[in-house]
């Protein structure tokens, strides 16, 4: 892991954890203040994890399947499968009551991050013309 990777991975951890969070808080304030409070912390504090980490995942496995036929799909893939049952998850256990409209924009949002970070990825390891000889 480069010492890149390691603070891009940070950065999209904190502006998860203020887009995601601050989501989760509008869309349980129906059921009170401090329920918005609980399922906004929880959200903004797993979603700051959970992307930092698979940020972090996900440059790891750029960086071993690159070559592979459909790595950006698979990862893509792998990566949304664990963030939405990570979520669905921890959601579940804190008695969230709207699940699913908490971590629908997540989900599409992070599905969406993943495979443009993983192009970006791709891009920045190509060759440019001046380094190749």
């Amino acid at each position: 892991m480069t010492a890149g990777g390691f603070f891009r991975s940070l950065l999209a951890g904190l502006a998860g954890f203020v887009g995601y969070g601050g989501w989760a808080w509008y869309a349980n304030l129906d059921h009170g203040a401090d329920i918005a409070m609980r399922s906004g912390l929880v959200q903004g504090g797993y979603s700051l994890v959970l992307t930092f980490v698979m940020t972090l995942v996900t440059e790891y496995l750029f960086a071993r399947w690159q070559h592979h036929a459909n790595a950006a799909i698979r990862t893509t893939a792998l990566i949304s499968t664990i963030l939405f049952c990570s979520a669905y998850s921890i959601h579940l256990l804190v008695g969230t009551p709207e699940i699913v409209m908490t971590i629908t924009p997540g989900f599409v949002i992070g599905s969406i991050y993943t495979y443009v970070y993983i192009l970006g990825l791709r891009a920045s390891s190509k060759p440019t013309p001046s380094t190749v000889t």
